[in-house]
């Protein structure tokens, strides 16, 4: 579905940020992006949305080469995505139904449409009694929870989380992963990056680790567990 061939990238100023990564991802999969800070996580996945494109090697997305997309064809591209940050990115001044709908609204969805995607993911996410709501008046997990509904409004190919539960509590994220992993379970494909050992370990699922801009290891084992405990991870228990 998603494959990274020999990929390096090196920022404007020369700093290198990637080393020939060489990555597979299929559909359906759960994947955690791990690594210590600047280690090139946030870099991958901004190659995987396009915002950026490999110095050297290719990264093809069902059988099809991202660098070859037109400016035009990108923001086609990235509806098959669903992508998710640390700071929600929510519009202030659009209530949660409107920050959700908003995506369906400019690509000329339908509105009977709209309404039933809506209050579908909504519903996943347990945010239908708050949907007239403002950011403002939210906690931060349920920010996030709408951030989530955002992103998936599309039916997604591949759903990505950079850091989605960094500034979060433990109820929060606990609640976020919930959604996440049911997310995955509908079949979507989910790249998450995080810094939480304790995610890592209690989800049990596909780790990559990232260091140095380098691809060092692959693994569903306990050898991911020791190297986040080296680096220094956060450890707040989930």
């Amino acid at each position: 579905m998603l494959e990274f061939k020999n990929v390096s990238y090196i920022y404007p100023k020369g700093y290198r940020a990637l080393t020939n990564i060489n990555l597979f991802i299929e559909k359906g999969e759960f994947v955690f992006l791990v690594g210590p800070v600047g280690a090139g996580k946030t870099t991958i996945l901004k190659l995987i949305y396009r915002e950026i494109t490999p110095t050297v090697g290719k990264i093809f997305f069902e059988n099809q080469d991202l660098s070859l997309l037109s400016h035009h064809q990108v923001p086609y591209y990235r509806r098959r995505l669903g992508i998710v940050f640390q700071d929600f990115k929510l519009l202030n001044y659009k209530t949660v139904w409107h920050n959700i709908s908003y995506p369906l609204e400019v690509t000329l969805v339908p509105m009977k449409d709209i309404i039933k995607r809506v209050f579908g993911v909504l519903k996943l996410v347990g945010l239908t009694d708050k949907r007239n709501f403002y950011p403002d008046e939210l906690s931060g997990g349920e920010q996030q929870q709408v951030a989530i509904a955002r992103a998936i409004v599309n039916n997604p190919s591949i759903f990505i989380a950079d850091e989605p539960t960094g500034n979060l509590d433990f109820r929060s994220t606990q609640k976020i992963m919930e959604i996440i992993h049911e997310i995955n379970k509908m079949g979507t494909t989910v790249i998450m990056s995080t810094h939480n050992i304790d995610i890592v370990n209690k989800f049990n699922k596909r780790v990559v680790y990232v260091q140095n801009g380098m691809l060092v290891d692959d693994t569903k084992n306990e050898k991911i567990s020791v190297i986040l405990e080296r680096e220094s991870y956060d450890t707040n228990t989930i």
